[in-house]
C-alpha cells in the first residue's frame, strides 16, 4: 500500500488544487512541501473535519472498508460490493468513492485502501460489528440455523444493537450465553460480559450485513404549496420583519435601554421592549442582534450618565429611509451571515446564570455555516416544495451523520424558525428571494432583492375606512400615504395587509405635527374606497375643536386662552399634582414646570392643549430620536476568507518545486559542527540554503532561507516561504544543503519572490455541514 506522501506525488496539479478547497484547513500555514502536507492530512482534527461534510451512505462506505480491514491491507471493489450489498447500485460506490478520495479519505478505487487515521475517527465498532471470531461466515450461519428461538434471540439483539452484553451466569439467560460460547458464536470479555464476533453478526444481519442502507436522502415529510404561495406568503412576512424591526429601531430611539456590564442587554429591558413591540422575546431578541450586527444600535456613555445605553447610531436613519426590499435584503444578509445565536438568549447556563441577548456568551462562530447547510437542503427541493420538520430533520441525520441528535435538533430549530420569522423560509419552503440569497452568487444581495420585489404585489393608494374607526390596507401603501397615515392612526397589525386605527390620540398626534383637520379629513375622503364613516368625521372634528384652545408656552411655561374658566381649570388640575402655575392675567397664567410635563399633567384632566413657540406656532413635543456616533471598529475573529483558485494553484506548484528539490544531506552523514560551517559559509556568502526543520509539532520541512548570522544556540536567517527574518534553533535543524544557483528554482521555492500566496486562509467546507 503506498505511502501518503507517494499517494499526494501521483496526485495532479488540479487534484491537489481540489484536497485543499475541500479541506482548506491543511493550508493554514501554507505547507512548504507535499512531505509537510502528507504529515497534516492524516491528524485526528483534520480528518474529523473532512468527515464532517459526509453523508450517512460515505459514512457506510467507510464503515464497511473498516470492517474489511482496509487500513491494513488494500481492499478490492468487487469484495466491497458484496459487503453493502447487491440492492447498492454501483453507480453510487463509485460516486462516494470519488468523494473519498478527493477529501484523501481512501486511497484509489480499485482496490481501495483506507488510512488508519479515518479508523481512530469512525466509532470504535464500526457498523455495530466487533472484531473477528474464530468461524467464518459459513459456518456461523450453519450453527445459527441450528439455535432454538430463545438462544437465537440473544444473537439477534446482539447483531442489531451493540455487540456487547452481560448477564449472570448463574440465570437460565446465562447458562443459554454460555452454551453459544462454545459454540464459537459468543466469546467472552470477562466473566460477566459476552461479545458478538464480526462473523456472527453478519450471518445473523442476512441481506443487510451493514443495516439498512440509504443511497439517498430520504423524501419523507414533503410538501408542495406551489411557488406562487410560498413566495406570497414569505414577501408577506418579509414586509412585515422589515417594518417589526422599524418599529423597535424607533422605540430604542424613544428610550435607550441600558447596557448591562458585560455588553449585553438585560432580560427585563428584552421583555419591556418585546411588550413594547408586541413580539415574543424570542423574535425581539433576533431583532436586537440584527440592529447590532448592522451597527444600527450601539452602547454609548451618553451626557451626565455613568451607565451605557444602547441607542441608535447615525446609520439608522438611513436604514429607515431605506426601500423595504432593500431593507429586507440587508436583514436577511445580515441574519445569513451572524456569528450570533438568538434562540439561546434568555435560557441559561451551566451555572444556571441566564444568558442575554447581545452578550458574548451567544456567540456561535459556525452559524454562518450552519444555516447555510440547513437552507441548502431546501434549495435542493423544486421552487414552492418543502419539508415538514420530522422530514427536514430525517434529512438533516442523514447529511450529518457524525453531529450529535441534540445539535442537530438545536441547529434545525434556530435556523427554521428564524428563517421563517424573516420572511426567508414559508411553509417549510424557501422563497425565490431565500434562494437566491443563499445561491453564493456575487451578486447574491441584489438578486434577493429583485425577487422580492418581484413577489410583493405592487402598492395601492387606496384603503377601507370602517365604521369602528379602523382602516384597513388592502395591500402595501405607497410611501407616501403610509406616513401620512401612520401620522393619524396606530397600527395594529403589519405586513402585505395592514390594519390601522385611528383614535383621539392618533389624532391629536397628527395635529401635533401640525396636520389641519381639513387635511385629514381631506386625507381620509381622497383615499378610502367605502367613504368615509360619520364616526370619524364627528372623531376628527371633536378632537380639532378642542385641539389648541389652550396654548402653553415657555416662561419657564406659560398658558393662555381666550377662555378664563380653561386657565381656571388648568389651575386647578395643575395644583391636584403638585405644580405651581400662577396667573398673571385672566387669561394667563405661567409656570416653573416644563412644558412636557405640564402638557402631560393637563391632558391626564381632561384638558386638550397645544404647545407653541415664542411666535406662536405649533411645537412638536414628541421625544426625539437618540443618535450616537458610530464606535470605532474593534478587530473580532473573523472566518478568514476563502482560498482563490490561483491561490491554491500558487501553494500547490511551491509545494512541488520544493519536493522536487535535490535531497537535502542527512544530519547523519555530517558532524554538527560540518553543519555550523555550512551554515556559517552560507551566511558569510549570503548563499540560499534548503534546511530541513522540525517544527513545535515535530513535523520535518524543508525550507529555503537567506542565512544572515549563526549565534550560539541559534540561525538568523530571511525565510523565503514566508518573506521575514526568522530565528531558528539549531537543535531543531535535520540537514542543510546549499540550494541551487539557478534563480527560478529559488524563486519556485520563495513566495516573495514568485508573489505567491504565504500563508493561504482557511475556509469551511464547500457546502457545509451542521
Amino acid at each position: 500500500m503506498p505511502s501518503t506522501l507517494d499517494w499526494l506525488r501521483a496526485r495532479d496539479d488540479h487534484e491537489l488544487v481540489a484536497l485543499l478547497r475541500a479541506r482548506p484547513d491543511l493550508t493554514v500555514p501554507a505547507p512548504s512541501d507535499l512531505t509537510v502536507l502528507a504529515g497534516r492530512l492524516n491528524t485526528g482534527p483534520s480528518v474529523w473535519r473532512a468527515m464532517e461534510s459526509l453523508n450517512a451512505f460515505h459514512i457506510q462506505v467507510l464503515q464497511a472498508l473498516a470492517v474489511l480491514d482496509a487500513e491494513k491491507r488494500a481492499v478490492p471493489r468487487s469484495v466491497l460490493q458484496t459487503l453493502l450489498g447487491a440492492a447498492v447500485p454501483d453507480a453510487a460506490v463509485t460516486a462516494a468513492l470519488a468523494r473519498l478520495e478527493a477529501l484523501a479519505l481512501v486511497r484509489g478505487h480499485d482496490p481501495v485502501a483506507m488510512p488508519a487515521a479515518v479508523l481512530a475517527v469512525l466509532d470504535g465498532l464500526p457498523a455495530g460489528l466487533a472484531g473477528p471470531g474464530s468461524l467464518t461466515v459459513e459456518q456461523a450461519g450453519a450453527a445459527l440455523a441450528g439455535l432454538d428461538p430463545a438462544a437465537r434471540g440473544i444473537v439477534d439483539r446482539l447483531a442489531h444493537g451493540i455487540p456487547r452484553g452481560t448477564t449472570d451466569p448463574r440465570s437460565s439467560v446465562g447458562r443459554k450465553v454460555s452454551a453459544l460460547v462454545k459454540a464459537g458464536l459468543l466469546r467472552r470479555v470477562d466473566a460477566d460480559t459476552v461479545e458478538l464476533p464480526r462473523e456472527v453478526a453478519l450471518a445473523a444481519r442476512g441481506d443487510e450485513p451493514l443495516g439498512p442502507i440509504r443511497v439517498h436522502p430520504p423524501e419523507a415529510g414533503r410538501t408542495d404549496h406551489g411557488v406562487r404561495t410560498v413566495d406570497g406568503t414569505a414577501a408577506g412576512q418579509a414586509l412585515a420583519a422589515v417594518d417589526r424591526v422599524r418599529r423597535l429601531l424607533e422605540l430604542i430611539g424613544q428610550n435607550p435601554p441600558p447596557a448591562l456590564r458585560s455588553g449585553g442587554l438585560g432580560i427585563r429591558e428584552l421583555r419591556r421592549l418585546a411588550k413594547a413591540s408586541g413580539e415574543d422575546e424570542r423574535t425581539t431578541a433576533l431583532d436586537v442582534e440584527l440592529l447590532a450586527a448592522m451597527e444600527l444600535i450601539a452602547a454609548e456613555h451618553p451626557r451626565n450618565r455613568a451607565t451605557e445605553l444602547w441607542t441608535p447610531t447615525e446609520r439608522a436613519d438611513g436604514f429607515l429611509e431605506l426601500a423595504d426590499e432593500a431593507a429586507w435584503a440587508d436583514l436577511a444578509s445580515t441574519w445569513l451571515d451572524l456569528r450570533r445565536n438568538p434562540a439561546r438568549a434568555g435560557s441559561k447556563d451551566a451555572t444556571d446564570k441566564i444568558r442575554n441577548a447581545l452578550s458574548p456568551e451567544l456567540s456561535w462562530i459556525r452559524g454562518p455555516i450552519d444555516r447555510r447547510f440547513v437552507l441548502g437542503m431546501l434549495a435542493e427541493l423544486p421552487p414552492g416544495s418543502g419539508l415538514s420538520e420530522p422530514g427536514l430533520a430525517d434529512r438533516i441525520a442523514w447529511r450529518s451523520p457524525l453531529r450529535p441528535p441534540d445539535q442537530r435538533r438545536a441547529v434545525l430549530d434556530a435556523t427554521i424558525v428564524e428563517a421563517t420569522a424573516l420572511g426567508v423560509v414559508a411553509f417549510g419552503g424557501l422563497s425565490s428571494a431565500g434562494r437566491a440569497l443563499v445561491s453564493g452568487r456575487e451578486a447574491a444581495w441584489a438578486a434577493a432583492r429583485d425577487a422580492l420585489t418581484a413577489a410583493v404585489p405592487k402598492p395601492v393608494d387606496r384603503v377601507m375606512v370602517q365604521a369602528d374607526l379602523t382602516v384597513v390596507a388592502p395591500g402595501r401603501l405607497v410611501p407616501e400615504l403610509a406616513a401620512r397615515l401612520g401620522q393619524a392612526a396606530d397600527i395594529e397589525s403589519s405586513g402585505s395587509a395592514s390594519v390601522y386605527r385611528v383614535t383621539p390620540q392618533s389624532v391629536r398626534r397628527a395635529l401635533d405635527l401640525g396636520v389641519t383637520t381639513a387635511e385629514l379629513h381631506e386625507l381620509f375622503r381622497t383615499h378610502s374606497i367605502t367613504g368615509v364613516p360619520q364616526a370619524l368625521e364627528y372623531l376628527i372634528d371633536d378632537v380639532g375643536r378642542r385641539y389648541g384652545t389652550l396654548r402653553l408656552g415657555q416662561a419657564s411655561t406659560y398658558l393662555r386662552s381666550d377662555d378664563p374658566a380653561l386657565i381656571d381649570q388648568a389651575i386647578a388640575q395643575a395644583a391636584s399634582m403638585g405644580i405651581d402655575v400662577r396667573r398673571l392675567a385672566p387669561t394667563v397664567a405661567i409656570s416653573t414646570t416644563a412644558i412636557p410635563e405640564l402638557m402631560t399633567t393637563l391632558r391626564a384632566g381632561g384638558l386638550v392643549p397645544a404647545a407653541e413657540d415664542g411666535s406662536g406656532a405649533l411645537l412638536d413635543l414628541r421625544a426625539k430620536p437618540s443618535r450616537v456616533k458610530l464606535p470605532a471598529p474593534q478587530q473580532h475573529w473573523r472566518e478568514p476568507p476563502t482560498a482563490t483558485a490561483d491561490q491554491l494553484a500558487a501553494l500547490v506548484s511551491r509545494m512541488r518545486s520544493a519536493d522536487r528539490a535535490a535531497p537535502a544531506v542527512p544530519m547523519g552523514d555530517a558532524t554538527v559542527g560540518d553543519l555550523l560551517e555550512q551554515l556559517r559559509s552560507a551566511a558569510r556568502d549570503r548563499q540560499p540554503t534548503w534546511i530541513g526543520y522540525a517544527d513545535a509539532q515535530g513535523v520535518n520541512a524543508r525550507r529555503i532561507v537567506e542565512p544572515i548570522t549563526v549565534t550560539p544556540g541559534k540561525l538568523v536567517a530571511f525565510d523565503r516561504t514566508r518573506g521575514e527574518v526568522r530565528n531558528f534553533p539549531l537543535h531543531r535543524i535535520t540537514s542543510v544543503a546549499v540550494a541551487d544557483d539557478d534563480p527560478g528554482q529559488i524563486a519556485d521555492g520563495s513566495a516573495a519572490a514568485t508573489g505567491a500566496p504565504g500563508p493561504v486562509p482557511a475556509a469551511e467546507p464547500a457546502g457545509g455541514s451542521v
